[in-house]
């Protein structure tokens, strides 16, 4: 019998969710990757589902629960955003924007809680700084992230009783392998750099690793007294 701790990955077939598989997996972990399109192509073990339908996401954690009876650790790490900021944004914007920033956790949480029984786990919400300040990120997606980290804070509180600790990351400009901001970089290096130094105190972008690192500390026993916490890893930027 597998003895290894498991973990619940979503957005994991791609950028940071497809590092954070990686990265588990490593640690010997089961690792059940939640895509919303295609699957993990370095876990066997994956699934597609969006996370946006309740009935959906219901169906999946019954099928999850019936080859894995405890979850440890789940990292949500789904979401997305359009690429150019609007001035005006149609409904059909913020629907968008719900559905994979808010509502997308929102289901995962609640579908877990009726399959799972609320055992005790820990849970790590991957947000933005773009919900704590003003960026030049969408409106949709920094309010819809601002109200995922209020939500994820409120449950935290509900579930402390059960021992269900929910704890919120907010990266600010992460850069890894074939994400935005190395395309960026590639088209425009100089316009890249002078940003970075005009806007982050630090000089530096976020990487994948800090935030793992983070989801790990979390995840042990040094994190077995925090529940309802933001981090943020943003080299200083929305100071």
């Amino acid at each position: 019998m597998n003895t290894n701790k498991t973990v619940i990955i979503t957005g994991a077939s791609k950028n940071l969710g497809n590092y954070l598989t990686e990265f588990y997996l490593e640690k010997k972990f089961n690792v059940i990757g939640i895509s919303k399109k295609t699957k993990s192509k370095i876990n066997k073990n994956s699934y597609i589902c969006d996370l946006s339908n309740e009935r959906k996401t219901l169906s999946l954690f019954k099928k999850i629960k019936s080859k894995y009876h405890k979850i440890d650790l789940i990292i949500s790490c789904a979401g997305m955003s359009k690429k150019t900021f609007k001035v005006d944004e149609s409904i059909d914007d913020w629907k968008i924007a719900f559905d994979n920033n808010f509502f997308c956790f929102t289901n995962l949480l609640n579908s877990y809680l009726k399959v799972y029984k609320k055992k005790p786990t820990k849970i790590v919400v991957i947000s933005s700084i773009a919900s704590n300040k003003i960026t030049e990120a969408p409106i949709t997606y920094s309010v819809a992230k601002s109200a995922l980290n209020f939500y994820a804070q409120i449950k935290a509180k509900a579930l402390a009783k059960y021992k269900i600790k929910i704890n919120i990351l907010l990266p600010g400009n992460i850069l890894m392998k074939s994400n935005n901001w190395s395309k960026k970089l590639k088209l425009n290096q100089y316009k890249v750099k002078k940003y970075i130094k005009s806007n982050v105190p630090l000089n530096v972008f976020c990487t994948p690793r800090e935030i793992a690192e983070m989801c790990d500390y979390l995840n042990n026993k040094s994190g077995d007294n925090i529940t309802g916490s933001k981090f943020i890893i943003d080299g200083g930027e929305s100071l």
